[in-house]
């Protein structure tokens, strides 16, 4: 799903549902402000894991980030998933961050790679009910799509 590759998806999938402590902790030099949020600092890492892997500029640990965190946000909110324009707004506004500044101050913006996921997933919302459907939203049963 969204070009991202199978163990990429499966390391930050499990970096994020287990913890990510590890990638912050004292013996790593990444300059992390204490103060930053779980969700930056994951971002962070998983940008310089990109970064490390030099995939052609496509941001694959960083769009699995993303998908990782909305599909959990479909899941935890209390608003109509089938708005699912309202979904994406509120997910910006309340879960995650556009863009990050790095170790040198440069701003980096991740909307693309946002768009590309919101696009993805608005061309393919029967897939995405359907699933949502399957395990984690069982009240989706007595609704339509």
């Amino acid at each position: 799903m969204a070009g991202i590759d199978e163990l990429i998806a499966n390391v930050v999938d499990r970096n994020i549902d287990y913890g990510t402590t590890w990638a912050f902790d004292s013996n790593n030099n990444d300059g992390s402000n204490d103060d930053e949020s779980v969700i930056v600092k994951q971002l962070k890492f998983f940008h310089q894991k990109d970064l490390e892997k030099k995939f052609s500029d496509k941001n694959l640990y960083v769009k699995a980030f993303y998908l990782h965190h909305l599909l959990d946000y479909f899941r935890e909110t209390r608003f109509d998933i089938y708005d699912i324009d309202l979904v994406f707004d509120k997910f910006l506004q309340e879960k995650v961050k556009i863009q990050l500044v790095d170790n040198n101050g440069k701003e980096i913006n991740f909307q693309n790679e946002i768009y590309q996921i919101f696009d993805l997933l608005k061309k393919n919302k029967r897939e995405l009910y359907s699933d949502l459907r399957g395990k984690y939203l069982t009240r989706l049963n007595n609704k339509k799509e």
